[in-house]
């Protein structure tokens, strides 16, 4: 067995090609013992390939693997698993109505008391898990009731329990999760790490990526195009591998003075306390939500969008009045919606990339007026149309949508809304897994519906992201909007400061009532 700091994994030359397109062309990848290895590139550089290849999902067509220095072929998920590999993938692979204690033992063999499940076993070893990366994590409600950035904890603890790791691959795992749960996050890796285990850690915060790693390896086409310590090479250096540019972020733009207010909530009650939030947004505005994991951001917007229900308060949309719990009244009016959770909650991953881009118009792409079905013609038209104005890379309109890469599949999302006046759009981590170039050109997309004159309701985990795009900012905790940022007042420090001291008044309340309580 490698020591640490001694060579562990090594790939040469590994190849993989569907049809006539390449994933894969000759790349190289070497991983210490003990070290925390960052695998960058952007959307369809390889990596997820490179990923399945490991985890036995896919075999190479070329190209050797090596452990301790010896060649290994993993043939499926059960030899990868004998290996010592371990996987926490982007994409969530939950039962919704299982809680996060069942949820990781799922392909796991149960603790027993006899002939009965140990139950009591199998919490406590998901709360030692957890204790040090999500000790707020509820363990015991079903996590369909559970935010994204929830479950994406609960797939981070299923994989780090169960027999020990050799290999950890971590698939954008800070995505969804605010910069006080990423932290806890780093912690963990790090201990897990010095442990002797060694990480893959895949991420586009490359922030984090300078913070946290050790060791890098950068792909694009398919190719190794840089390799080394992480301490050898700067933030621009690594964007400049990963895509030959540098990164633009921009700066956030403040709407004209006099511009009209699109979006009016009044009173709308909202979280566990009986609070209610009361907020505008004027034409052309870009609205940052910001806060923890669990703060409600998401649940906000849903309700916002119509997707779940609420008594009392009022939504209007230029002055008309909203039914709660009715989505084709927000998109007659205008509005649209970008999920945080684009396979599960934006693409219909059953029906062709053409179904997507038309399914929130359906009257633009119908056969003839007033008839029930669609022209194949006229969905063709449009895809090609999205396509060009978007720079969308994919092949046919017919394929599904998951043969896209993450960020082209965000772009479908925000493609489905062309060809009508938008005056409403809610974006919920709208750029969360994809790379620097896609995230830029999403920023541009969000500017440009703000420029026509759309009112931008967006919540980010990605601080930089939030400040790039929002002149003003709203932070809340607990269900409640507890801090109202602009000018001279909207810093990272004072945005983190808001969420984390809202959080801590409410630790310090509970722990004194519990005083009270034993006393």
């Amino acid at each position: 067995m490698a020591q640490q700091g001694q060579s562990f994994l090594s790939l040469r030359g590994v190849k993989k090609h569907f049809g006539g397109a390449k994933a894969l062309d000759g790349a190289d990848l070497l991983v210490e013992a003990g070290s925390v290895h960052s695998l960058v590139g952007e959307n369809g550089a390889g990596k997820s390939t490179l990923i399945k290849i490991l985890s036995g999902l896919i075999e190479p067509d070329a190209g050797d693997i090596l452990i301790d220095g010896q060649p290994v072929e993993i043939a499926g998920v059960q030899q990868a698993e004998a290996l010592g590999f371990r996987f926490i993938h982007q994409e969530l692979s939950l039962v919704p109505h299982f809680t996060a204690v069942e949820n990781a033992f799922i392909g796991r063999p149960y603790p027993r008391k006899g002939p009965f499940i140990d139950r009591r076993a199998m919490r406590q070893a998901i709360e030692d898990t957890a204790r040090d990366i999500a000790p707020d994590l509820p363990l015991d409600i079903p996590v369909g009731q559970m935010t994204t950035g929830q479950k994406q904890l609960v797939e981070i603890i299923r994989a780090l329990i169960g027999a020990p790791a050799r290999l950890v691959v971590m698939d954008e795992p800070t995505a969804s999760l605010s910069d006080g749960e990423a932290a806890r996050l780093h912690k963990a890796v790090k201990r897990l790490s010095d442990t002797g285990v060694a990480v893959i850690f895949i991420s586009h915060r490359l922030d984090e990526v300078m913070e946290i790693c050790d060791s890098f390896t950068v792909l694009r086409n398919g190719c190794t195009v840089g390799a080394g310590r992480i301490n050898q090479i700067d933030r621009a250096g690594l964007v400049h591998l990963m895509s030959g540019r540098e990164e633009v972020l921009g700066a956030a733009e403040t709407p004209p003075v006099d511009s009209p207010v699109v979006l009016k909530v009044r009173d709308l009650p909202f979280g566990t306390c009986g609070q209610s939030v009361s907020f505008d947004i004027c034409a052309g505005e870009i609205l940052g939500l910001y806060g923890l994991v669990g703060a409600g951001r998401s649940s906000l917007m849903k309700l916002i969008w119509g997707a779940a229900p609420h008594a009392g308060g009022q939504i209007e949309l230029d002055g008309v009045p909203l039914r709660p719990g009715r989505i084709g009244d927000r998109i007659s009016c205008g509005a649209a919606y970008v999920p945080e959770d684009r396979r599960n909650e934006g693409l219909i991953t059953s029906r062709s990339i053409a179904d997507n881009l038309a399914v929130a118009h359906l009257s633009q792409v119908r056969a003839r007026p007033q008839m029930p079905w669609t022209s194949r013609r006229k969905m063709a038209e449009r895809s090609a149309t999205v396509q060009s104005m978007l720079s969308v890379k994919m092949g046919s309109p017919w394929h599904g949508p998951l043969t896209l890469s993450g960020g082209n599949q965000q772009k479908l999302l925000f493609g489905r809304w062309f060809g009508e006046p938008t005056r409403l759009l809610i974006l919920d981590e709208p750029s969360r897994g994809v790379d620097v170039g896609a995230k830029a050109e999403i920023h541009a997309l969000a500017r440009q519906f703000a420029r026509d004159g759309a009112a931008v309701l967006m919540t980010t985990s990605d601080m930089d992201e939030l400040m790039a795009l929002s002149a003003r900012v709203l932070v809340m905790a607990g269900g409640d909007i507890t801090a109202e940022l602009s000018g001279n007042s909207l810093t990272p420090a004072r945005v983190i400061d808001a969420a984390f001291q809202h959080q801590s008044e409410i630790s310090d309340t509970d722990s004194q009532t519990e005083k009270e309580t034993h006393a």
